[in-house]
């Protein structure tokens, strides 16, 4: 697969209509400590909103907290969310996406184990908009392909709906 040409494809639309996706979840952080191995303070998706098993899609979202020590030193004077957070959110919500895919469900049991994974590589990424203190950020990912052993996906960091983050990333499942 071109990943290259698959991000430049998604610099400026969404890779889908979050709101089109056939199943509603209202997986809030609580449940997404279930099935994810981060946690506060790294633990960056606020919800998972929906799901399409079929498809290999999810929705979610984090919203910025404006009082998030990082804006002290990213930057002082232009404060702006980091790139390798906006990277780990898209990250993260992949995880979610793969918990679901791999147990073939649309629920988060009180039995949920944390997907095992390890980054291995960002295939490539575009920073398009900055995402300033107090943005609410529309988190988008589609799984791409899994071998068994690694899982490579597509995903968007979006506000006030502009692409302001698309990435292709690839995790070692453990």
């Amino acid at each position: 697969m071109d990943y290259q040409k698959l991000i430049k494809e998604y610099r400026k639309k969404p890779l889908f209509d979050s709101r089109e996706l056939p199943v509603r979840l209202s997986c809030d952080r609580s449940s997404i400590e279930k099935i994810i191995p981060q946690r506060e303070p790294i633990l960056l998706v606020d919800a998972v909103t929906g799901l399409d098993l079929e498809r290999g899609a999810v929705s979610g979202f984090r919203k910025i907290d404006p009082a998030d020590p990082v804006f002290k030193g990213h930057f002082p004077d232009y404060p702006v969310y980091p790139g390798s957070y906006t990277l780990e959110m898209i990250g993260q919500l992949s995880l979610c996406l793969y918990y679901f895919l791999e147990g073939n469900t649309t629920n988060v049991t009180d039995d949920a184990v944390p997907v095992s994974a390890r980054a291995t590589r960002i295939l490539g990424a575009y920073f398009l908009e900055p995402i300033l203190p107090g943005a609410t950020v529309d988190l988008l990912a589609c799984k791409i392909d899994y071998s068994g052993y690694l899982a490579t996906g597509v995903g968007q960091a979006i506000v006030d709906g502009r692409v302001c983050c698309v990435s292709v990333g690839e995790v070692a499942i453990l």
